[in-house]
């Protein structure tokens, strides 16, 4: 789950959202395609889907990042595996 935590202290569970410039999109994307079945590569290829929705500018390896967080902790992909990924977006 992601937690989001508005000013007035209330929050909110996620298993799918956006925030930041151009939420709306990203969360309209996510909608779409977002499920409780999502193998980890699939979830990852969304998550950059849907980055690129409202990116501005061309995404590369040096200007995103990937995290996974589950049971084992959390791990940041290198720019490499990031690189491999938006190869296989385009």
């Amino acid at each position: 789950y992601f937690f989001v935590f508005n000013w007035q202290g209330a929050y909110f569970a996620w298993k799918a959202t956006a925030m930041g410039k151009n939420y709306v999109n990203g969360k309209t994307f996510l909608e779409k395609r977002y499920n409780n079945d999502l193998e980890l590569e699939d979830a990852i290829h969304t998550a950059i889907l849907t980055l690129k929705e409202s990116f501005e500018g061309q995404m590369t390896e040096e200007n995103i990042e990937v995290g996974i967080c589950n049971e084992a902790g959390f791990k940041r992909l290198t720019p490499a595996e990031v690189k491999d990924y938006l190869a296989a977006i385009a």
